[in-house]
């Protein structure tokens, strides 16, 4: 016996096309079974724990450094998600590469602009591959645009910790 045989049927009993038709069925269900089963398990994080993390804020003017707060709501920009509350904030002058006239590059700091070296504190699912506070990823050396309610600067984490972990 043929699989296809003379009049185009699959064993003789059941078309080509209503055989493809049903087998497409078949793998489309597969794959959806497959798909939710998995679902919910790659991004459970099980626990709420405090996460305290330190951003730097590099080279802003003392005048607009004044605007970091302890206490102001932080979010990034882009979501406008809010990634916790300022705890505090610590200025130190802001150190820039220079060209010297000799063609090299040196460390100077600067005699004006600031490094705001800003903690902030916020409440988080702790995972083993993840911290998340709301629908927001923390990671270190992410960079965001974090703004406050009188602040806007580019952010980047720098060190991150949490409350209870080793």
């Amino acid at each position: 016996m043929a699989i296809i045989d003379e009049k185009g049927r699959v064993f003789g009993r059941i078309n080509l096309i209503d055989f493809t038709l049903i087998l497409g069925v078949f793998v489309v269900a597969a794959m959806a079974y497959v798909i939710m089963a998995k679902a919910g398990k790659v991004a459970t994080i099980p626990e709420d724990k405090t996460v305290d993390y330190t951003v730097i804020v590099k080279a802003i003017r003392p005048d607009v450094a004044s605007f970091l707060k302890p206490g102001d709501l932080v979010k990034k920009q882009v979501t406008q998600g809010p990634i916790g509350t300022i705890k505090k904030v610590e200025l130190k002058p802001a150190q820039e590469v220079i060209d010297t006239a000799d063609g090299r590059m040196m460390l100077a700091t600067s005699p004006v602009k600031k490094d705001a070296y800003v903690t902030i504190e916020t409440k988080g699912r702790v995972g083993n591959d993840i911290i998340a506070t709301g629908n927001e990823v923390l990671r270190v050396g992410d960079r965001f645009n974090m703004i406050t309610k009188w602040f806007l600067g580019d952010a980047v984490i720098i060190d991150m910790s949490v409350k209870g972990d080793q």
